[in-house]
């Protein structure tokens, strides 16, 4: 069922964490970590490392070949990587049945939420000719690709159209000793860190099977009521009913629908030696992980004929969007065409894969309408969280931008606070009926008011109310009066050794056991659409995840020695493991933008945005292994803190 509500990828990426959420055990956990020992020694940082010596958290012995360790510090994290050993898994955290290998495979490969663009309609856009002689096709791949210049052999360097300015790389299994294969041999047909999930596996079709399936795609694309396929996209959805509709919340669907994972951004890379390495947990620093949702905003923007300016910070009246027919039209049948007759560039080229094309490219195109509609309201509601929200409030002036031009950064609250809005709307508004039975004595019902013991009154929004509709409409109503007032860009974060770190950020607005659900439910901008199961196994992972060693060999292992000595004299009282000061702007010296974003509705909303992604998946698994590892432990105000 299309529902009219969905965020869609609007929300994707729009924060690299929230402000609070359901978590695993408290952040306040303080775990021992066991000495290594054995061929295949639990990972762990030193216990003590209080001495002169510059030693290896491999073995605990101090280190005389730099790149020796760096060898040694790279199968240990091979190892941990790869681990499904039941036994050590349960020392490193992870309940029974899952593994840091388990873990892995999930933050690389599973997308964090689900309503993503279908595989089959994304990779018909991503591979449209920037010269595709369709006025409408052109545009759309033009939005996509840049024209770049990349260098060819002997040091010839030639013009292309890329993806390289969205700051994405082919998939480490498409590297051969560190260089990338051409794409035509590329096992992936997509950049790294996009990903779907869907349970079902198909068969290599027969070549009857062949004949008859792509009759119908051949029928499809000749379809002479094409006006049909319009009206449809017009018509208005199903009615949204949060009860009926729960059990198909949070789960892939029978699309292959294309989402960011984990990977995306806290998967690192570097040059070493002219050979590509991957730095598993640190950050991707070439990303533009929130331009990507721009790209999408004027995908849909380009498939409307009038009502949507894409520029323009006036929210749009959806009720006023015309479609446009030529370019909805010309997308339809080109990838029908694809499907048909270059199936091997939607998944690959095995008969398996081929055949994956072509009956989920049927299935798309019967549900074409709803897919167009939806990708339309992405566009839409990327628009008003950016433009509406973000630009009239917090990014007013010129710079920074408040889509790009932040390769390895976001802005976590200054953007993302939309999101509340956004949920206020929905037509039979269950997300504020969902945080009167979550909470009732929320502030979205007593008041935002210094009275309830809040920081400061909040305007429009400082009075008891009792009906759920009011409390959504003054919301929406008194956005400026909330909305975070500054832009506040940070860069993404490593996430090695995350116990370490008693926050989960460096100003402290989150705790640590809430840090990976709290991203995947921002990320995916609807707590209807997360996928909460992956995340389960993400807080032991990364409690335990090994930093990848610097890469380079030019290190001075004596100056490194009296490096550590200063540091410890000069640094070490805050950069500590575990540290659970937090320090004020003006200690640090740094502006104080960081403390004006988390306004109090916006906290509140967003944890109550986490919180019911938890309850969806507690209610759809009850009686399942995991089922309630993300409830919350205590009252709502110790989940909120925490």
């Amino acid at each position: 069922m299309t529902r009219s509500a969905t965020l869609g990828l609007a929300g994707t990426f729009l924060m690299a964490v929230a402000t609070a959420a359901c978590g695993g055990p408290s952040g306040t956990k303080t775990r021992e970590y066991p000495a290594p020992s054995g061929d295949r020694a639990l990972v762990a940082p030193l216990k003590d490392d209080s001495g002169p010596e510059i030693l290896s958290w491999v073995d605990g012995q101090p280190i005389a070949d730099w790149p020796a360790e760096i060898a040694r510090r790279d199968r240990a994290i091979e190892g941990y990587l790869n681990d499904s050993d039941p036994v050590r898994a349960e020392t490193y955290g992870f309940r029974s049945g899952q593994t840091p290998q388990l873990a892995w495979n999930w933050f690389r490969d599973n997308p964090v939420g689900f309503n993503g663009v279908p595989l089959v309609l994304l990779k018909t856009i991503l591979d449209l000719d920037p010269n595709h002689p369709q006025p409408a096709l052109r545009a759309l791949a033009r939005i996509w690709k840049r024209e770049a210049v990349i260098p060819g052999e002997a040091g010839a360097a030639g013009a292309a159209w890329t993806l390289d300015h969205i700051g994405v790389e082919p998939n480490p299994a498409d590297y051969a000793d560190g260089v990338a294969r051409p794409a035509n041999e590329r096992q992936s047909t997509l950049p790294f860190g996009f990903a779907y999930e869907n349970p079902r596996t198909f068969e290599p079709l027969s070549a009857s099977e062949t004949a008859i399936v792509d009759g119908r795609l051949l029928a499809r694309r000749v379809f002479k009521n094409t006006s049909l396929l319009i009206a449809k996209v017009r018509t208005a959805d199903v009615e949204d009913n949060w009860e009926r509709d729960r059990p198909g919340f949070g789960s892939p669907g029978s699309m292959d629908r294309v989402f960011l994972s984990c990977a995306a951004c806290h998967v690192g890379r570097v040059m070493v030696s002219g050979k590509m390495k991957f730095l598993p947990g640190m950050p991707n620093t070439q990303i533009e992980a929130q331009y990507y949702s721009k790209l999408l905003m004027l995908t849909g923007a380009a498939l409307v004929e009038s009502g949507f300016d894409p520029a323009s910070a006036t929210a749009v009246n959806p009720a006023s969007i015309k479609p446009n027919t030529s370019a909805v039209r010309a997308l339809y049948v080109e990838m029908l065409d694809k499907a048909r007759q270059h199936p091997e560039t939607m998944y690959g080229p095995s008969p398996a894969q081929i055949a994956r094309a072509k009956v989920q490219t049927l299935a798309v195109a019967d549900a074409f309408p709803s897919v167009i509609k939806d990708l339309i309201a992405v566009g839409v509601k990327t628009h008003f969280i950016y433009h509406v929200v973000a630009r009239n409030n917090a990014y007013k002036q010129a710079k920074p931008d408040v889509f790009e031009d932040r390769p390895g950064q976001m802005d976590a609250f200054g953007v993302a606070s939309g999101l509340v809005a956004i949920h206020t709307r929905r037509p039979d508004n269950s997300f504020l009926e969902f945080v009167r039975r979550d909470n009732p004595a929320s502030p979205f019902f007593t008041g935002f008011s210094k009275a309830n013991g809040l920081p400061t009154d909040t305007p429009g929004m400082t009075a008891a109310v009792t009906d759920a509709k009011v409390a959504a409409d003054r919301v929406f109503k008194n956005v400026a009066a909330w909305a975070p007032p500054v832009p506040a860009p940070i860069d993404i974060k490593s996430v090695n050794w995350a116990i370490e770190r008693y926050h989960a950020n460096w100003d402290g607005n989150q705790g640590a056991s809430s840090r990976t659900l709290a991203s995947g439910a921002s990320a995916t901008g609807d707590p209807r659409m997360v996928n909460v199961r992956i995340h389960e196994p993400l807080n032991p992972f990364i409690d335990n995840l090994p930093p990848p060693p610097y890469p380079f060999a030019s290190i001075d292992l004596a100056k490194a020695k009296e490096g550590k000595a200063i540091f410890k004299e000069k640094c070490a009282t805050c950069h500590a493991p575990r540290n659970q000061t937090i320090y004020s702007a003006a200690t640090l010296g740094v502006d104080a933008n960081r403390t004006m974003v988390n306004t109090s509705v916006s906290r509140y909303g967003l944890a109550a945005l986490v919180f019911e992604a938890c309850s969806i998946y507690g209610l759809n698994n009850q009686g399942k292994p995991g089922a309630d590892w993300c409830v919350p432990k205590g009252d709502w105000q110790a989940r909120l803190d925490e």
